[in-house]
């Protein structure tokens, strides 16, 4: 994949997750983007190399936002899966009903988000295509920066 369409691959996704709402992981991805990366680069006559701060090519940028993505979403749902499997085995010694309720670190007034552990695994499947798909995506990535 070239540079021009990893540019508009990694646009088309950040719109997209800024329409489902989880645009702070593109923010997260572009801070590290913006931050640069440090390569060793070797100076003749010197034993050490010299530490040289570099931008990220349009390519590593689409891989980041890939990996971002994996670990938001997709790694997401098996902790959530394993916090319900724990939570299963804690009930048939309870009364108490499980269910994952996250809420907002920044706004104390926000909703809380419930999520019934029986949904848990249909976000699996999901989470395992959209893992497919990433995962095909990186290896077009990948196949012409090699």
């Amino acid at each position: 994949m070239n540079e021009q369409d990893c540019l508009t691959v990694y646009d088309e996704l950040v719109e997209i997750l800024n329409q489902l709402q989880l645009g702070w992981v593109s923010e997260q991805v572009l801070e590290v983007i913006s931050a640069g990366k440090t390569v060793e680069e070797m100076v003749s006559g010197r034993k050490s190399p010299d530490l040289k701060l570099t931008y990220h090519t349009p390519q590593e940028q689409l891989l980041l936002l890939i990996h971002a993505l994996e670990k938001a979403i997709v790694q997401a749902v098996d902790i959530e899966l394993e916090i319900a499997k724990n939570f299963g085995e804690e009930a048939t010694t309870s009364d108490l009903q499980p269910e994952i309720q996250f809420t907002s670190s920044f706004d104390r007034n926000s909703p809380h988000l419930k999520f019934p552990v029986e949904l848990a695994t249909h976000r699996k499947k999901e989470a395992e295509k959209l893992l497919k798909l990433l995962q095909k995506l990186e290896k077009e990535v990948e196949k012409d920066v090699g």
